[in-house]
């Protein structure tokens, strides 16, 4: 099972996987050659999701998983209730509650709920545009590559990969 930073490690090497996929098909597609990922902040969120994602499943324990979460989402939080998203930051703090509501180990590691967890990611666009972009898509992606990271380290994927004794 990976420790923490191993868990870090694993989102950011799935995060780069998704921006280096990203980029290979959007070279080949654009007619200027250009890519999704020319805007930096957009590969930092990639990057920045899959690494929370990485964690996520480790936040319904006593981890630094779960102080790294929690303190994304009260600035988050903040951040919703200063621009007056009072609705968001509710849903948010909801949401947020949700990890600890069952044992370590439990739901949060189970390759359905890596597919579900980031699925308001694809489903808030599209309730408000009736549309999913590709931005969303790829940010999902990141998400779930992130949360696959942490499930394959610990050994949730396949049987015989684990990390032992953390990384």
């Amino acid at each position: 099972m990976a420790n923490f930073k191993g868990h870090i490690v694993g989102g950011i090497v799935a995060g780069s996987s998704v921006g280096l996929a990203n980029y290979a098909v959007q070279v080949g597609h654009l007619p200027d050659g250009g890519t999704l990922l020319n805007d930096w902040q957009l590969l930092a969120g990639v990057l920045v999701l899959s690494v929370m994602f990485g964690l996520w499943p480790d936040v319904d324990t006593n981890s630094k998983a779960q102080d790294a979460f929690f303190g994304l989402a009260f600035v988050a939080d903040i951040a919703l209730i200063i621009g007056k998203q009072y609705p968001a930051a509710a849903f948010l703090g909801l949401l947020a509650m949700t990890p600890i509501l069952g044992t370590h180990r439990g739901w949060t590691h189970k390759k359905l709920t890596m597919l579900l967890i980031p699925s308001p990611i694809l489903i808030i666009p599209y309730l408000v545009t009736n549309h999913v972009g590709d931005t969303a898509i790829l940010l999902y992606v990141a998400a779930v590559a992130g949360y696959f990271s942490h499930l394959l380290l610990d050994g949730l994927i396949f049987k015989w990969f684990r990390i032992k004794g953390g990384w």
